[in-house]
């Protein structure tokens, strides 16, 4: 019994040993592979920080030394200094005050002696005498100056300011200096902007350590750090002049201090984080594995106690079926040993590569990659302990076929860290590369419509529950006008989103071009969305849309003509950054124009103006840029198609399309259209009449919001709507009593059967009540469908009261 329990001891102690040791070991090497990763990462962050405060800081006493310095050199200023005349010079400083709108600041002139002689914004301040600031002295002596933050004399507000002065002389005699004050407000505002965390600030120190400016109001102009305990390692790199990281304590604390230096006035920018909060990510992460080591120690106890005789039996039931897996794989698997040959191969080697196994045993494995990689430096990888993964290719034994594998090759370690062998994992991956290719080389319209009509019925169902409750709450006779003015303003912006999709619809649909009036501002603002997610951001895209005429063209072939200039216009450029710019005004086409551009009538038009600042085109290819198949670019990058298409849809609206350009100017591309009145046949406009009815309605549709939504508002409207979101249930509720139903609402997309499925089983029964059909998105084959199965009417999510009420009246033969 004794026995028994010693070795029941024994079983326990071991197995807390083996699960602890793997969690000790993960954990010291979690904390010591990420605590220096995230120091790293800190520490590039605050660099950047405090590089960015530098530039900011730079830039802004840079921008108002040299503002200073023209102010000393001005002629007026000169004269008044040297004749003690400062009537004209503060009109001249006026002058100059209002048109840079120095908030917050002043501007000042001494004479030689340093008294001030003109101050705009404190004038009470006039007679101060400066001759002991430092700025001063330094001005006298020639040098135009940035004063560090001081305390402003005579100002009873106490604010610290930065003097810039600049000297003003008349052939190199001194007659006093011109001054700018700002407050340290700005440059406090973008330090106290820069925040990493919780605990992180910035600040500002001068060349003495002194605090120049501060998160903490206290300690600005008071507060020396280099005296401060801990503190000495800043002093070392602010003395060294260059940037650098200091690790100090202060009041208990492990701090991390990145300093940076600010070139015109040698003043230091730090920014500082708590250590603790960089490693707050490993410590929650550590705790995380010493939970669940003693969660898994508990395990181990409970299992050891309850069957410490079988405690074998997992282990290698576990064996087999690791054996099993690697023998039944239809991944390759191979052991390489620290030889670089092959001791290991499962069956789906022999099968994939048709190479026997007892063949590639002794032999060292091929490591020829589509990515050209030397197999001497992906071995140095692996010795060197990093895993390898990439397309390994070679020829089927066989059928003599290029074989393509994804593997990963990784270091198998013993127990002791050392290598002592390799694994490689791998699947054939050939067929999958050759079906992306071929889905590469589809059509991406196809694609686009594809993904189009997938995302709109989901989002055309959500702005469908939209509309429906705004325009319910609109319906109430008690609303609060307040209220009603934002209800109407979510509608505007529901039927904004509805415009987006049946945009991205329009322009992948493929089919005939279906003209009427349409603005064509708004058309190439929607353009534009789409546009500017795919365009470089180093591209800068300016915009000036003007006109708010119409014209009469399909709106899939205007996106068409502005996304193929917009595109030519991206490609020009480049690489480089450059500027796309894309106008619409109103143009009238007088009889002078008409001689000079054959196509065009007399009247008003508009014209859309492409502008890049791009490589430009010779002269000898302009004259072929609209010929079909004529092309500049590669075989990979075009077709030549593109701008010959844009040509016969700018003809068949009739329209003209011009292009300037010279080599190294960039290009301007003018599509010049006929305007027509917003009244002429084809503008779409909504009426606000909406009609009423008594009729009997079934509405079925799978959406609960949706239908509660619709069916309030028919009721609203005086029908009478018997509601279903079961569509089977609607059907057998119709098919029992037919007589008793005016019309029937369905949407299309249902579980079990759809609305069209309906429908077709109710005319299959000699059910004839008029059928209106809703959907988010009704592809082209829906519509034969409806039309076919004998669907009064069609109408798209999310459909407005009107649009609906319309609807109804229309099937009920209005």
């Amino acid at each position: 019994m004794t026995g028994r329990k010693s070795l029941k001891n024994k079983l326990i102690i071991g197995g807390i040993v083996s699960v602890m040791i793997p969690f000790i070991i993960t954990g010291t090497i979690i904390y010591i592979q990420l605590s220096g990763s995230l120091i790293d990462m800190a520490k590039e962050k605050s660099l950047h920080l405090s590089s960015d405060i530098v530039c900011v800081i730079d830039n802004f006493l840079d921008a108002n030394l040299r503002l200073a310095k023209s102010i000393a050199l001005n002629p007026d200023i000169i004269y008044a200094s040297k004749t003690g005349d400062y009537e004209s010079a503060v009109r001249e400083l006026n002058a100059i005050y209002k048109s840079i709108q120095l908030d917050q600041s002043t501007i000042f002139l001494t004479d030689k002696n340093g008294i001030a002689k003109v101050d705009l914004r404190f004038p009470h301040q006039q007679g101060l005498d400066l001759s002991g600031r430092d700025y001063f002295i330094k001005a006298q002596n020639g040098v135009a100056n940035v004063s560090d933050p001081i305390f402003a004399k005579g100002n009873s507000d106490h604010k610290t300011i930065i003097v810039f002065c600049a000297p003003i002389f008349e052939d190199k005699a001194f007659l006093g200096v011109c001054g700018i004050i700002f407050t340290t407000e700005y440059i406090a505002d973008v330090i106290s902007k820069t925040v990493i965390g919780e605990a992180g600030y910035a600040y500002l120190l001068n060349k003495e350590g002194l605090v120049l400016v501060h998160p903490d109001p206290d300690v600005v102009l008071k507060q020396n750090l280099f005296k401060l305990p801990a503190t000495h390692v800043i002093k070392e790199i602010v003395n060294s002049g260059q940037p650098g990281v200091a690790f100090y304590t202060f009041e208990g604390l492990e701090k991390i201090a990145v300093i940076n230096q600010v070139k015109r006035t040698g003043w230091t920018a730090a920014y500082t984080q708590n250590r603790d909060e960089v490693m707050a990510p490993v410590n929650r992460l550590l705790n995380y594995v010493f939970i669940s080591g003693i969660i898994f120690v508990i395990i181990t106890i409970v299992i050891i106690i309850i069957i410490s005789g079988r405690i074998s039996s997992p282990i290698q039931q576990m064996m087999d079926t690791v054996s099993q897996v690697t023998r039944y794989s239809t991944e390759v698997i191979v052991q390489i040993g620290l030889n670089k040959k092959i001791f290991f191969a499962n069956p789906a080697f022999e099968k994939i590569t048709g190479i026997k196994v007892e063949d590639a045993i002794g032999t060292i494995p091929s490591l020829e990659n589509n990515g050209r990689i030397p197999s001497q430096i992906i071995w140095t990888e692996l010795e060197a302990g990093k895993a390898w993964s990439g397309h390994l290719e070679f020829k089927a034994k066989a059928s003599k076929n290029m074989i393509t594998l994804d593997v990963m090759i990784i270091p198998v370690r013993d127990g002791h860290g050392r290598i002592q062998g390799y694994l490689e994992i791998g699947r054939d991956v050939t067929d999958e590369l050759k079906f992306e290719k071929r889905m590469n080389q589809a059509q991406k319209l196809e694609a686009i419509g594809t993904l189009a009509g997938g995302i709109a019925h989901d989002f055309n169902n959500i702005l469908s529950i939209i509309f429906g409750y705004a325009e319910l709450s609109l319906l109430d006779s008690d609303i609060d006008p307040h209220i009603e003015k934002n209800i109407r303003k979510i509608i505007l912006a529901s039927e904004r989103a509805r415009e987006l999709v049946t945009q991205i619809l329009s322009f992948s649909r493929q089919g005939e071009v279906e003209l009427m009036s349409v603005k064509l501002g708004t058309l190439i603002k929607e353009a534009l969305k789409l546009l500017r997610a795919s365009t470089p951001s180093f591209i800068t895209i300016d915009s000036d849309i003007i006109s708010t005429s119409c014209v009469f063209a399909d709106p899939t072939q205007i996106h068409r003509v502005v996304m193929n200039l917009f595109t030519n216009a991206v490609h020009a450029i480049g690489e480089n950054p450059g500027t796309i710019t894309l106008t619409l005004l109103d143009f009238m086409v007088d009889r002078e124009f008409t001689k000079t551009h054959p196509g065009v009538s007399e009247g008003k038009h508009l014209i859309l103006r492409i502008t890049d600042t791009g490589c430009g085109i010779p002269e000898e290819t302009i004259e072929h840029i609209f010929d079909p198949f004529f092309t500049t670019k590669s075989k990979k990058k075009g077709t030549g198609l593109g701008l010959s298409v844009v040509h016969g849809i700018v003809k068949k609206m009739n329209g003209i399309i011009t292009v300037y350009s010279h080599p190294g100017e960039g290009t301007i591309f003018n599509v010049v259209l006929p305007a027509i009145k917003n009244d002429a046949p084809g503008f779409r406009e909504i009426s606000p009449s909406i009609k009423h009815g008594t009729e009997r309605i079934v509405l079925i549709d799978d959406e609960i919001n949706i239908a509660a939504a619709t069916q309030s508002i028919l009721i609203n409207l005086g029908y009478r709507v018997t509601s279903f979101t079961d569509s089977p249930q609607a059907l057998s509720a119709i098919q029992s009593s037919p007589d008793e139903f005016d019309l029937i609402i369905t949407d299309y997309t249902m579980p079990g059967l759809t609305g069209l499925d309906v429908v077709k089983k109710l005319r299959s029964a000699g059910i004839l009540i008029p059928v209106i059909l809703m959907s988010g998105f009704l592809g082209k084959n829906i519509e034969e469908s409806a039309k076919e199965a004998g669907i009064s009417q069609l109408l798209y999510k999310p459909a407005n009261t009107y649009q609906l009420s319309n609807s109804i009246r229309k099937a009920l033969g209005d």
